[in-house]
């Protein structure tokens, strides 16, 4: 092995070791996205109603129905949110969940709950635009919601 493959060999040892311990280090913090999903069968479908409940004062769970080509439900008001709870279902192809210019942007995938907390900011008081980001049909740039936060 001459000097040079010596030197591209130690390199690679080296990117290689970079990523592992990138890997094992966020393993050991507990890292993970920003959203959560789990599975949702057809028995939690039919249980499934979409719609706000409120846990606690200002702690809203949203649960969405996702279908093509809207959302269901079309319009949420939330009275001084400080934490939402967002479960969104598809029951029919990948859809994409985006409350414009915020950082709540996931998929979601037919069988599954998409599960995403959001504490929207508290001196914010206005009409956000919920959209579907995913490409799911023809009509898929009439997929759209509306989340009213009033104060």
């Amino acid at each position: 092995m001459n000097k040079i493959e010596k030197i591209w060999a130690g390199i690679v040892i080296a990117i290689l070791a970079l990523f592992l311990s990138t890997l094992a280090y966020s393993i050991t913090i507990g890292y993970n996205p920003p959203s959560s999903g789990a599975l949702c069968l057809p028995a939690d479908l039919e249980k499934f109603n979409p719609g706000v409940i409120e846990r606690e004062p200002g702690v809203y769970e949203v649960n969405i129905l996702a279908k093509q080509y809207y959302f269901e439900p079309f319009k949420i008001t939330l009275k001084n949110p400080k934490k939402i709870i967002f479960r969104i279902t598809s029951i029919d192809v990948i859809h994409g969940f985006s409350i414009v210019g915020t950082n709540v942007n996931v998929m979601v995938f037919p069988g599954y709950f998409t599960i995403v907390t959001w504490e929207p900011p508290q001196n914010d008081q206005r009409e956000f635009l919920i959209i579907c980001n995913e490409y799911c049909g023809t009509y898929h740039s009439t997929m759209y919601s509306k989340l009213i936060i009033e104060r």
